[in-house]
């Protein structure tokens, strides 16, 4: 008998000049597209709230409370695009770049040793393709490389 279960596997990657021209386009694209919706929202939300307060007043109040939420979440958003944007462009050629965690099945039998197969893992990614793959031996600094 066997059981599916998931653990975390981290995903690297290796900076290159691709990898950083990428990611750094990808966060201009994501700050161009929140400042333009910042912009159109300013006038939309003026608008709408005079509409709403010609025929409800309190929900005029309301509305504005909801607009002026959703404008500081876009606009804390935008400042950690822009924070991660200095960052991105700080990475040195050959460091490793942690682009987020993934759940992935592991096969676990009757016999297999837990800590061993829920132990952590990396896949190491080099201009999109898998370079290596790495298992973290339990309490151990040891790595086992599948290459």
């Amino acid at each position: 008998m066997s059981v599916i279960v998931k653990r975390p596997v981290i995903l690297k990657n290796v900076v290159t000049e691709s990898f950083k021209s990428d990611l750094t386009g990808e966060l201009e694209q994501a700050i161009g597209q929140i400042s333009r919706w910042l912009e159109q929202e300013e006038f939309q939300s003026r608008r709408m709230i005079a509409e709403a307060q010609k025929q409800d007043p309190h929900r005029a109040s309301q509305l504005r409370e909801e607009i002026s939420q959703e404008r500081e979440k876009q606009e804390q958003t935008l400042q950690n695009l822009k924070q991660q944007l200095g960052q991105v462009k700080q990475l040195e050629i050959d460091s490793l770049f942690a682009s987020g965690t993934y759940d992935a099945p592991v096969k676990i039998e009757v016999g297999d040793d837990i800590r061993s197969k829920l132990s952590q893992a990396e896949i190491i990614v080099k201009d999109g393709v898998v370079a290596q793959i790495v298992e973290w031996e339990p309490d151990s600094t040891d790595a086992i490389d599948e290459n």
